[in-house]
């Protein structure tokens, strides 16, 4: 169950690659939306992996959370840029809260990969111990 989610984002990404310059033409305004959409879902996806690992997973929480966060994040970008909060000099201008939800969501999606990895190290150790155990 908790790899249904993350196959419909694969099958929605393969969807729009192959089908989504017909409907819906590629311009620049749309690539940073969606960049920081994924990233915002990229770091969704590893804290609901992070949750399964340590058996609090709850799927509601996970799929609620997945479409909040991207929403959150694109609606805060287009914000800032309807408020002019923007940086930079003439067209190569970038929005100010765009940089501060990257800052943000990769900040979280490097602890998440950091627990990650504490998790199955500590995961290795005790299978490790338990075969020494076993074995003696």
């Amino acid at each position: 169950m908790f790899l249904l989610p993350i196959f419909a984002l694969a099958l929605g990404f393969a969807f729009f690659y192959l089908f989504g310059g017909a409907v819906l033409p590629a311009n620049e305004a749309l690539a940073r939306y969606t960049a920081l959409a994924v990233l915002a879902g990229l770091d969704t996806v590893l804290g609901g992996i992070r949750a399964w690992l340590t058996d609090a997973f709850d799927d509601a929480i996970f799929i609620s959370g997945f479409f909040l966060n991207a929403l959150l994040a694109v609606g805060l970008v287009l914000l800032g840029e309807q408020l002019g909060l923007e940086a930079g000099a003439g067209e190569n201008r970038v929005s100010v809260m765009m940089i501060g939800a990257v800052v943000v969501f990769s900040g979280r999606i490097l602890n998440n990969l950091a627990a990650l990895r504490r998790i199955a190290i500590e995961n290795l150790r005790d299978k490790s111990a338990a075969t020494s155990e076993n074995a003696a």
